[in-house]
């Protein structure tokens, strides 16, 4: 893939995406980068058979309108494996909430909790 990998950003915020927009753009490794504003429109994308994205990693936005966080990792884990296995997934949120961090191991598909504001240290090592 020349354009580089591909990142879904699911977040409401858009304060947040542009953040995200701008670190991701500040480290070396080539990505392009897909914004949705709730977890409905991302998992269009990713039931859509003729989509050309298909995301490396998600950062995925616990608290939003229309299909929250958790709702969308209810709805992915019903996707083919073929296309979820190749997918990494990361909850992220501006809350320390212990709750929200036990129930992230709850899914076996999400590979961790971060909590906003992200660093351009994390997204290095998210790229790794």
């Amino acid at each position: 893939m020349s354009e580089g990998r591909e990142i879904f950003i699911v977040d409401d915020d858009p304060i947040h995406r542009l953040l995200m927009d701008k670190l991701f753009a500040k480290q070396p490794k080539a990505c392009r980068l897909h914004f949705f504003e709730n977890g409905q429109k991302a998992l269009d994308v990713l039931k859509d058979p003729g989509a050309q994205q298909r995301p490396e990693l998600i950062l995925l936005d616990i608290e939003m309108p229309v299909m929250n966080g958790w709702q969308f990792m209810d709805a992915f884990s019903t996707l083919d494996p073929a296309l979820t296995g190749m997918i990494t997934i990361y909850m992220v949120s501006s809350s320390f909430s212990d709750e929200d961090q036990e129930r992230v191991k709850q899914y076996p598909l999400i590979k961790g909790y971060i909590v906003k504001p992200i660093r351009i240290e994390k997204i290095i090592e998210l790229l790794e």
